[in-house]
């Protein structure tokens, strides 16, 4: 039988999921009654949960009111980028050769998997596998330095900025961010992380001012 711990990371995954991919859009409300009834839990880590959620600004409580999807303001969009920057910068361009010849084949396989990627598709679902490829991009590179505490940080950042795309759907450059994707793995599969971490700095300034553009 799960514990209320299990049950609360199963619900946190599931909110988290709903919020990120928009499928819960910015200002919906969260009913617990319906989210333990759909999961069939109890709704303790529903609660649990949604306490985790507001401390990570996903949703906002309005006292004896309700609570609610946070909503995406520009300025939220400017912060999460001008983070995402910061740490991503420093974290590509602070790994060792060493990190980058143990992961390599990691390297290798992600690049042949970009070279890959279809950037015809026109539909929605051709634009969800895209952005879910592109998650899969940042995470594995932020992996590289292996701090745990630095990972979990910058996945978070990744994840709001995600939520923007998600409910803008279609507004992304999936032909540039593609060409952007293989100048920093070509330069980390060289062994040049500082050049690596100024291809991701024309990559991040690039989707902050789409993102704005598109707000």
């Amino acid at each position: 039988m799960a514990s209320n711990q299990d049950n609360k990371i199963i619900a946190l995954n599931y909110l988290k999921k709903q919020i990120i991919t928009c499928a819960m859009p910015p200002g919906s409300p969260i009913n617990i009654n319906d989210i333990a009834e759909k999961l069939e839990i109890s709704k303790t880590p529903v609660r649990e949960a949604l306490l985790e959620l507001q401390y990570e600004n996903y949703i906002t409580v309005i006292p004896r009111k309700k609570t609610i999807v946070s909503r995406i303001s520009l300025k939220d969009l400017e912060y999460v980028y001008d983070a995402r920057s910061l740490i991503e910068l420093h974290i590509i361009s602070h790994i060792s050769l060493g990190d980058i010849k143990k992961h390599k084949e990691m390297l290798t396989s992600l690049k042949k998997k970009w070279q890959n990627i279809d950037v015809a598709g026109q539909t929605k679902e051709d634009y969800i596998t895209f952005l879910q490829a592109d998650l899969e991009f940042h995470s594995s590179l932020i992996q590289l330095c292996e701090n745990p505490h630095l990972v979990h940080f910058c996945q978070e950042l990744i994840y709001k900025s995600q939520r923007f795309w998600y409910m803008a759907l279609f507004n992304n450059q999936v032909d540039r961010v593609r060409e952007e994707h293989m100048q920093i793995l070509d330069a980390l599969l060289k062994g040049d992380p500082v050049k690596a971490a100024g291809f991701e700095q024309t990559h991040i300034s690039a989707s902050k001012a789409l993102s704005i553009l598109s707000d």
